[in-house]
């Protein structure tokens, strides 16, 4: 925690208002800001959360479907395999967009179409087709999740950066400040106190002489 004071052109009680004023909107600033952290670091959780399953969801796939491959290939070979996997006519046809996420801007994937099953690939692989479009998908999900996770963990290292500095420098500098000129200006008013005193001492010492 932040002993320094903010330095000032002159300590005077305008100053001290704007001080107070200025640590009453820092406080609110920084509980806006601490509320927003929790409500982030819930949608991560969320995020991840969701991930997570569709990494799993997506390596189950891959080991389905590389078993069916491996077979495919003992008996076929690569070069035939990939020689028919040519004839696939097609394009695999999405949209892409994006999401508001609290105030973070997330992407958003949409598989429209993709290459329709074809006759030409040996009856091994038919399970690969079966599963192309579940396969897709889940990558497409896979990418959009890990993206939302990316861009939600920048978001909240920014947001805790600031609620940092606020707990730690700013606002207890502000705090020291205002004590300062407190403690200041309840010194002057004693020295105020006492230099009058002492010319109401003065006068009426004079007094009595004359």
């Amino acid at each position: 925690m932040s002993t320094e004071i903010i330095r000032l052109p002159r300590p005077t009680k305008i100053e001290l208002i704007r001080l107070r004023r200025r640590l009453a909107l820092t406080r609110r600033i920084h509980r806006i800001l601490r509320d927003r952290l929790t409500f982030l670091m819930q949608e991560f959780y969320i995020a991840l959360r969701k991930a997570y399953e569709t990494r799993k969801k997506l390596n189950q796939l891959l080991s389905e479907i590389y078993k069916v491959y491996s077979s495919a290939l003992a008996i076929y070979g690569p070069n035939i395999l990939r020689e028919e996997a040519q004839t696939i006519t097609g394009n695999i046809t999405i949209i892409a967009g994006t999401r508001n996420v609290m105030g973070v801007i997330t992407p958003s994937i949409e598989i429209l179409d993709i290459p329709q099953h074809t006759d030409a690939l040996p009856l091994e692989v038919l399970e690969i087709q079966l599963k192309r479009r579940e396969l897709i998908e889940t990558i497409a999900m896979l990418s959009e999740y890990e993206k939302e996770l990316i861009e939600l963990g920048k978001e909240i290292n920014r947001i805790r950066r600031i609620v940092i500095m606020l707990e730690k420098v700013l606002i207890p500098r502000l705090l020291n400040t205002i004590r300062y000129l407190m403690m200041k200006f309840d010194e002057m008013e004693r020295e105020e106190k006492i230099r009058s005193i002492k010319i109401k001492t003065l006068i009426l010492q004079r007094y009595e002489r004359a």
